[in-house]
């Protein structure tokens, strides 16, 4: 629609420009005129100037006449042109209906009547320069000085050109029935040479609105009416399989973008490798909970039961006929097991379990099982409540019993250990352990908890895992001592030569190196008709502990003394010595 209002509107300026050459020749007519009177000769001009003057203004007349009624034909055939097309806008008006956008067919039927008064007002003003040329002929012919044959010849070059006139005119019908040319009296050779010609008045297209209406609708319409919006298309919707395949780069897309895309699968990558490590370990720390909480519910069934035994044993050598009985139920699951451990009102609620190594079950559960938390396990090189097929014991137990177990951050296996280090009334809360073998049941009371590296080779090392026995009463005295020594806090627990004792160790994140890092609970069993808690309620903090050098190189405000006092355990006369 906006190339119909452009053509049109150049179109009706080409016409304006049109009338306007024919009002100046109208105008210029009185100046060709006088020039024609060198050519009369003299036996033309004894003719009256009173006639010549009457047909020439009788001419002018018709001629003016001649053109309004051509004029009005004109507006005729463009008002009957601007009808019909008006109807055929109607007729498609329906069809675009529901498309319908801004549109310059809509304001068309409004314009109609401005445009016919313009076309109006032009005809008029032709009109009126023509009655201007008619009533001031005469005063032009007054001042004329020329002959009577000068006269008559302006009068045979009026003819001529009316003649070349309708010539013209019946020659461009006969080509194109559409076309009108307005050839103005006596200046059709002059326009050709000093202005530019005037181009013809095409009748209006039936397909076209009449250029006067689009060029008063062009200058009437709104900025919105000019631009037409567009109608939005809707996107296909892609499938989810489209979907995934625009994430990964493809053949056309642009190197930033190709950067862009595999940067997003990298981070879904690594977002997703992530997640599957965290939710695999929380999942395994679920997982084991829940399989040690069915473990001890099955076993506690039977409670504190003691294994049955042989009432008339030999040389006092103790005979079992069973196992305890929730042992018995554990045993028959997995025969590596050698007992449980608790330690009263903590998350220590575990089977104990022994291999042929101490790798089996760091990452393996009761079930054989993979699992991060594995299980809580005694040293490979332990003995603890050996039975052999006869009922006694194979063996003497060791003097020291190692169980490992990881530190959980949920304080599975021994992950509560920790607060012996971090809470003050900690050991005070929870000074004894109980520890089941398969026929007995002990109970242990903590005498020393420390930290120890566990790759400590200087002065201060002390691997107390490897001590399982002991050579005499110096050598026991000599590895309790050094124990108290390292001792976060001090107690009244009295140790002798002969105690049975029992040493849980875990990692710990104290030192700088948490893979390094060992925390120990060491503890001694309670003697018959003894107070499990007599010692441990009144404990102080050590004023002089003994780290591993791997503490001091993190803690320059640290010292040791080993002049400072220090009571040992032992009989009263090694004491004094």
């Amino acid at each position: 629609m906006s190339e119909k209002i452009t053509d049109g509107s150049s179109e009706a300026q080409r016409r304006a420009e049109k009338i306007k050459a024919i009002r100046r020749s109208i105008r210029s007519e009185a100046e060709v005129a006088p020039m024609t009177y060198e050519n009369k000769s003299d036996s033309e001009r004894s003719e009256s100037m009173a006639d010549r003057i009457a047909r020439v203004k009788e001419k002018h007349t018709a001629t003016a006449a001649d053109i309004l009624d051509e004029l009005d034909k004109a507006i005729a055939r463009e008002k009957a042109d601007a009808e019909r097309l008006a109807a055929k806008q109607a007729e498609a008006e329906a069809d675009v209906k529901a498309n319908a956008s801004p549109d310059i067919s809509d304001i068309l039927p409004a314009l109609e009547t401005p445009a016919h008064e313009e076309l109006q007002e032009l005809a008029e003003e032709v009109a009126g320069d023509f009655t201007e040329v008619s009533g001031d002929i005469t005063g032009y012919t007054e001042d004329f000085t020329e002959t009577e044959a000068e006269a008559e010849t302006y009068e045979a070059e009026v003819n001529n050109a009316y003649a070349q006139e309708a010539e013209t005119e019946s020659v461009t019908e006969e080509k194109d029935e559409e076309t009108m040319v307005f050839t103005p009296i006596g200046h059709a050779a002059e326009t050709k040479q000093t202005e530019e010609p005037v181009r013809p008045l095409h009748r209006v297209n039936e397909d076209k609105a009449p250029e006067p209406i689009i060029r008063a609708a062009a200058e009437t319409t709104s900025e919105e009416t000019k631009k037409p919006s567009k109608k939005k298309k809707k996107k296909k919707k892609k499938t989810i399989k489209q979907r995934l395949l625009d994430l990964f780069p493809q053949k056309g897309d642009r190197l930033g973008e190709r950067i862009r895309k595999i940067v997003f699968l990298g981070s879904v990558v690594a977002i997703v490798v992530c997640g599957y490590i965290v939710g695999d370990y929380y999942y395994d720390l679920w997982s084991s909970k829940r399989k040690t909480r069915d473990l001890m519910e099955m076993y506690e069934i039977y409670g504190d039961q003691e294994a049955p035994k042989d009432e008339t044993p030999v040389d006092d050598r103790v005979r079992y006929l069973d196992m305890l009985p929730g042992a018995r139920k554990l045993w028959e699951q997995n025969h590596d097991i050698v007992g449980v451990i608790t330690i009263p009102n903590t998350p220590i609620n575990n089977p104990v379990m022994q291999a042929e190594d101490n790798k089996k079950y760091l990452n393996m559960k009761f079930d054989l099982t993979e699992n991060i938390a594995g299980e809580l396990f005694l040293d490979y090189r332990n003995h603890f409540d050996e039975v052999g097929e006869d009922g006694y014991l194979a063996c003497e137990n060791s003097d020291n019993l190692i169980i490992y177990g990881h530190n959980m951050y949920d304080d599975q296996m021994f992950g509560c250990l920790k607060y012996y280090n971090w809470r003050e009334d900690y050991y005070s809360l929870h000074p004894v352990i109980n520890l089941r073998s398969n026929y007995e049941n002990y109970k242990y009371k903590i005498f020393a908890f420390f930290i120890l590296d566990a790759e400590d080779e200087s002065d201060t090392k002390f691997d107390c895992w490897n001590k399982l026995d002991f050579d005499g009463e110096e050598d026991f005295y000599n590895f309790v001592n050094e124990a108290k020594r390292r001792s976060i806090r001090l107690n009244k627990v009295d140790v002798k030569y002969g105690d049975q004792l029992l040493t849980l160790s875990t990692c710990n994140t104290t030192l700088a190196d948490e893979e390094r890092g060992r925390i120990i609970i060491m503890a001694r069993r309670v003697r018959e008709d003894e107070d499990p808690i007599a010692g441990t309620q009144d404990s102080v903090r050590n004023p002089n502990i003994k780290w591993p050098n791997l503490y001091y190189e993190n803690h320059s405000d640290a010292r040791y003394d080993p002049n400072a006092p220090f009571e040992p355990y032992g009989p009263a006369e090694a004491k004094d010595k």
